[in-house]
């Protein structure tokens, strides 16, 4: 499930799917307008990327409109795409020198971006930006060192998206906060059995990286530690993992198969497709299985350990300003549009989570309806469960997303034991920090 995040949509794609996907994108990569720098219209041409779907473009796009009308003599150049190609093409862009002048990152991919110095620092030069407007502490997941190098672009946290519907029809309560890992197993055979195995209770979360941080972090654990090494044993992993597989083998959660889907998108999972009634991911993409499912949605807190959750404030993803930019300033101000001004705050709704600035923000969920409400009200119940925000991934998280796919997914179509994948992740993982 996500996170990838979304998350920040969640990452979980097989090796296969990555591949094949990423040359789709090559070719169909979403574009609407020109490239970055000036013409004989004399106005300012900048290019703008991000990951998303057409739920979350078709926002993204009235924004943009937004932004136009008040700097007439701007224009946005925008390109988007699913999380997988996105973040490849990017990389590929920023290799040859040619990325987009603002640029939506995943927080995995912050520290790499910074100490190659492709982002510019937002809290000075020509590329400064206001964000008073919002809460410190979150702004300071932007941070690398000393530099700003990029801004929250929404604030999302972790829950198990649920089909209500679906639940109903079965006879199976919705699982309320405070439920716990047990909860699952006995909410998913229960899903399962009265289904007649056509259902699965939830969407195996065994490929997800940020699914396995909240595990880790509901234990007193997390991914990392403050030096940007493993903060985690392989016997950790192995729990989570036999967990899953445990919750696979009773059918309480989807097969090898069904779990490989959740590489395309909210449209292409098993909770669209009915083989499963929940599934982890981030707030911020209610509104895109929202779109997605006939059925009615809720959101539902992830399950406790000794009371904790594992869920936090993160940043779903967040804005940068190009270092090769031409246009720093033009860029600047189109990033504080989006991270600062009520208009933004009406077209973006929460298609990236809560919006950055508070003062818009509680203005904006008090008139909140529809996906927008359901997000916010989600927010607003569970906003005692967070635990402090973690720090920024150190530089090589990527990898470890991506290695987390694969080896489950190897193990979860029956190629190696749990044992045997752990103990391959964590000598991989470590090499991969260590580069």
């Amino acid at each position: 499930m996500r996170i990838r995040v979304a998350p920040t949509r969640r990452s979980k794609l097989a090796t296969a799917v990555i591949a094949a996907t990423a040359v789709a994108a090559s070719l169909t990569l979403t574009a609407c307008g020109g490239e970055s720098g000036g013409s004989g219209d004399g106005k300012v041409h900048l290019s703008f990327s991000w990951w998303g779907d057409a739920s979350r473009a078709k926002s993204t796009e009235a924004a943009i409109k937004l932004f136009e009308k008040a700097h007439p003599t701007i224009e946005v150049g925008t390109q988007y795409a699913q999380f997988g190609p996105y973040n490849q093409k990017l990389a590929t862009q920023i290799a040859g020198g040619g990325a987009p002048d603002l640029i939506q990152i995943d927080w995995g991919n912050q520290s790499q971006y910074a100490r190659s110095n492709t982002l510019l620092d937002l809290s000075s030069g020509a590329a400064k930006v206001d964000f008073s407007g919002l809460d410190p502490a979150f702004a300071s997941s932007g941070k690398d060192g000393d530099k700003q190098v990029a801004l929250p672009f929404g604030q999302t946290t972790q829950s198990f998206v649920v089909d209500e519907t679906e639940l109903k029809s079965l006879g199976v309560p919705v699982p309320e906060a405070g439920w716990t890992w047990d909860d699952v197993a006995t909410f998913g055979k229960a899903v399962h059995d009265r289904s007649k195995g056509e259902v699965a209770g939830l969407s195996d979360p065994g490929t997800t990286w940020a699914a396995f941080q909240s595990w880790l972090y509901q234990r007193g654990k997390d991914l990392y530690t403050k030096d940007g090494r493993l903060g985690f044993t392989q016997a950790d992993l192995e729990g989570f993992w036999n967990f899953c597989a445990g919750l696979r083998k009773s059918g309480a959660a989807t097969p090898a198969n069904q779990t490989a889907t959740l590489a395309n998108g909210p449209a292409e999972d098993p909770l669209a497709k009915n083989t499963a009634a929940a599934e982890w991911d981030y707030d911020s993409i209610y509104a895109s299985h929202a779109a997605a499912n006939k059925d009615h949605l809720v959101l539902v807190p992830l399950p406790t350990v000794g009371g904790k959750t594992g869920m936090y404030a993160k940043p779903s993803m967040l804005l940068s300003v190009y270092a090769g930019s031409k246009h720093p300033k033009e860029a600047a101000e189109l990033l504080s549009f989006l991270v600062n001004d009520p208009k933004a705050a009406g077209a973006l709704g929460t298609s990236r989570g809560l919006f950055p600035n508070l003062g818009v923000r509680k203005s904006q969920t008090a008139s909140a309806t529809g996906d927008d409400k359901v997000v916010s009200d989600y927010e607003a119940a569970n906003a005692a469960r967070l635990s402090p925000t973690p720090t920024a991934p150190p530089k090589g998280d990527g990898q470890l997303i991506t290695l987390m796919q694969r080896i489950y997914g190897g193990i979860s179509f029956g190629q190696q034991s749990v044992a045997a994948g752990a103990k391959d992740f964590m000598a991989q993982a470590q090499q991969a920090l260590a580069k």
